[in-house]
């Protein structure tokens, strides 16, 4: 039992200090301070840095939010209707973050929300996965045939695309 203790401050702790180091470097960089202090970041607490790089997901009574400040084309109103129903009823907090993920940049609403979000018709149909373009929050949905293809479509565009992310 006397090796176990140096081995797991060895793993646990020495071998991710660089990690630490570096990250701490970069926040110093970014947000100002010297040293290993940072004046920014001393103003917020543990849930408020959470809240900035540690949350991911979007939970059930957000979509309403989500869905408050979307502008629909009338072209994909139906479709854009399943995707409320598809976002609320059948995806988990993890994939709802995902499609917001797929389609704005971001996996969590932030505490202030989103501000705007936009969904146009794209080309083609049931074959078609849906795109998107983050910089306009704009998610584009083909004319889908029903819900479950949309729900399938979605769910796959949006998983292959937090699964393709730089490392």
């Amino acid at each position: 039992a006397a090796w176990l203790r140096p081995l797991l401050r060895q793993e646990l702790v020495e071998a991710a200090r660089p990690a630490a180091e570096a990250f701490r470097a970069g926040l110093i960089d970014v947000f100002g301070g010297s040293g290993d202090t940072c004046p920014l970041l001393c103003l917020l607490g543990a849930d408020d840095l959470l809240e900035l790089w540690g949350k991911g997901g979007v939970c059930r009574q957000d979509v309403a939010r989500w869905r408050a400040v979307a502008r629909v084309s009338r072209v994909v109103e139906r479709q854009a209707e399943w995707l409320w129903q598809v976002l609320e009823e059948d995806y988990n907090d993890e994939l709802r973050g995902k499609v917001l993920q797929f389609s704005t940049g971001s996996s969590s609403m932030g505490r202030e929300g989103l501000q705007a979000f936009v969904v146009e018709p794209a080309d083609g149909s049931d074959e078609r996965l849906p795109t998107a373009m983050t910089c306009g929050n704009m998610l584009q949905l083909p004319r889908y045939s029903c819900r479950a293809v949309l729900s399938e479509r979605l769910r796959q565009a949006a998983e292959d695309c937090c699964s393709f992310q730089m490392a």
